[in-house]
């Protein structure tokens, strides 16, 4: 009896019970090699047992298993503990509300990951749409075995419930790449000829390294997994939906001889009038529940938007897009559209220059010299990466739902290096 044989009857007596494997004879076994995960944007990435502790293992693992920028949500009774990893932005969030996090996380990432509680975490997993769920383990004997439990759980709960069992990679943490290939295969053998599961390797991490954590931050109350990956998308879909509106006036205009062409094809159907409620519109026909929504994606003032301003009823006479605004301090708030930032400075000056005069018509304003706050305003937060430190205030705007949401991108800390 080979090596194998005797680690694989082991494990067998220690957690499969009375279970019998399916015939040899009806089992092709492949050898176990490492493969790159789908795209998968959003992942569950469940801790096995793992050397020393767990949170570092799991952001190190977050970090390299998708390439750029991504985000680790860590469930807990308490709350969820937030991070980007590999991104650039500020390293304290000035958020107080989950949903606005993730309106910002998803301008820079597009990769995340959801570790569950530890409580029933596989189990809630298993009965979700979900294509494939990350186990973070050690590669000793010990892990090996719940790294097993772990994948029986979710697939057996899976089948239960009349569901496909989404693919469990492994990745194995704090052991040579010969430990963690034995381990696998161990685990890989039994996950066959008892779950008929593949078990693929998701990768070798052999120690810890740095890694760049850009943001962290921590949210109060009860989150399940399926609410979180709910408001993830809904994240995605509002900031994509901004990206697609901001797309170039040629593309747009290329589909929209498309759509006149087609329209010209076919019946006429009554298009929704500016002034008619969504809801309404879209019962009139599938045709124009299909036709896309167009919607107003700026504001008519950035100004009015931005939280803490008051806008100013002042133009910069060499650029009408520059807005003016004051705050509580008295400062005076010159902003910009970032397509209009070359204009910024000209505009700042401006006012100095012309601070006297500006004072009479506001006489909130602060005493001289008049203290000038320059704010540049993005639709796409990944625009603004550039941006930072470079002593300007940046501020993110974009349409949510049925109305406006500003979010600051950074803060007086980190205006300058």
């Amino acid at each position: 009896m080979s090596e194998i044989d005797d680690r694989f009857d082991r494990l067998t007596s220690l957690f499969l019970g009375d279970a019998n494997p399916i015939d040899a004879g009806e089992t092709r076994y492949e050898s176990v090699q490492q493969k790159p995960l789908r795209e998968s944007l959003i992942t569950p990435l469940i801790a096995g047992n793992l050397p020393v502790m767990a949170h570092p293992w799991l952001t190190h693992v977050a970090a390299r298993l998708r390439e750029g920028p991504a985000a680790l949500l860590r469930v807990s009774s308490e709350g969820i503990q937030c991070s980007l990893l590999e991104a650039k932005g500020p390293a304290e969030s000035e958020d107080k509300d989950f949903a606005a996090w993730l309106l910002r996380a998803a301008a820079m990432v597009r990769h995340w990951f959801v570790t569950p509680a530890t409580n029933h975490g596989p189990e809630e997993i298993a009965v979700m749409d979900v294509e494939e769920v990350v186990i973070a383990s050690g590669g000793d004997e010990a892990a090996t075995v719940a790294a097993y439990q772990l994948v029986r759980r979710i697939v057996e709960c899976a089948r239960k419930n009349n569901r496909v069992p989404p693919l469990t990679p492994i990745a194995m943490v704090g052991c040579s790449n010969e430990s963690a290939h034995e381990a696998i295969a161990t685990i890989s053998t039994a996950a066959q000829a008892f779950l008929q599961q593949p078990v693929p390797l998701a990768g070798t991490y052999q120690r810890l390294e740095r890694t760049n954590v850009a943001q962290q931050a921590f949210f109060n109350g009860g989150f399940s997994v399926a609410e979180i990956f709910q408001a993830i998308r809904a994240a995605e879909e509002t900031v994509d939906g901004t990206r697609r509106a901001s797309a170039p006036k040629s593309v747009i205009s290329n589909n929209a001889t498309q759509q006149s062409a087609a329209q010209q094809s076919q019946p006429s159907t009554p298009k929704p009038s500016a002034a008619q409620p969504i809801g309404q519109t879209i019962g009139h026909s599938s045709a124009a529940a299909k036709q896309p929504l167009q919607v107003q994606m700026r504001p008519g003032s950035f100004a009015a938007i931005i939280s803490g301003l008051w806008p100013v009823a002042l133009r910069y006479p060499n650029n009408a897009e520059i807005e003016f605004a004051t705050d509580n301090a008295g400062r005076l708030h010159v902003i910009a559209p970032v397509e209009q930032a070359a204009s910024i400075r000209q505009a700042a000056a401006w006012a100095l220059r012309n601070a006297s005069l500006i004072r009479l018509g506001f006489p909130g304003l602060a005493a001289d010299p008049l203290p000038i706050v320059e704010r540049i305003v993005f639709t796409d937060a990944t625009q603004a990466v550039d941006w930072h430190h470079c002593g300007v205030r940046l501020d993110l705007v974009i349409r949510a739902q049925e109305k406006f949401v500003h979010v600051s991108l950074n803060d007086e800390r980190t205006l300058k290096p």
